[in-house]
């Protein structure tokens, strides 16, 4: 029998200047993003699809990488929330935890720029959506690469400020 794993939220950095400038926000224990790029600077975020009336964040994906079939995903911009939607069109893509995804920009087609590995399997790679067009201004959301991992972070001018963790 396999164990649970726990999934928690870890904030480093107390003192962000969450405000209408920010590139974070947060409404009373609610923290999202509002808005993030490909390495391009093209806009993820798509008004048809909402969580808890916040656009989502929208990434196309290869399942099993190059050459895979092509999946629209839609996931939650609220940091620490792993809700996702397959494309509304469609009934929406059954995967088995742990499938390999090439995840892309869904403008520009280009897979997202590789970040740091991942510990969910050996070989995954946490991929980037960046909090600013500009890719240089170190903001940045690193998004598994591994179909279920919630494991991800956010940061802030190269600072860690927000990461989930699997124990």
């Amino acid at each position: 029998m396999g164990q649970t794993k726990r999934v928690r939220l870890e904030s480093y950095l107390e003192s962000y200047p969450f405000g209408p400038t920010s590139r974070i926000r947060k409404d009373g224990e609610r923290v999202w993003v509002p808005d993030v790029y490909c390495h391009n600077g093209h806009s993820l975020m798509v008004h048809g699809v909402l969580f808890d009336g916040l656009p989502a964040i929208h990434v196309r994906t290869l399942v099993g990488g190059e050459g895979g079939p092509v999946e629209d995903f839609y996931l939650s911009p609220v940091i620490g929330d792993s809700r996702k939607k397959g494309d509304p069109r469609k009934i929406g893509p059954q995967l088995p935890e742990g499938t390999r995804l090439m995840l892309c920009c869904p403008i520009c087609k280009e897979e997202l720029r590789p970040l740091v590995p991942c510990t969910c399997r050996v070989g995954a790679r946490r991929r980037a959506v960046y909090l600013t067009p500009n890719p240089s201004e170190q903001g940045a959301i690193g998004l598994c690469e591994t179909y279920g991992c919630p494991q991800s972070f956010v940061s802030e001018d190269g600072e860690l400020v927000y990461e989930i963790v699997v124990e």
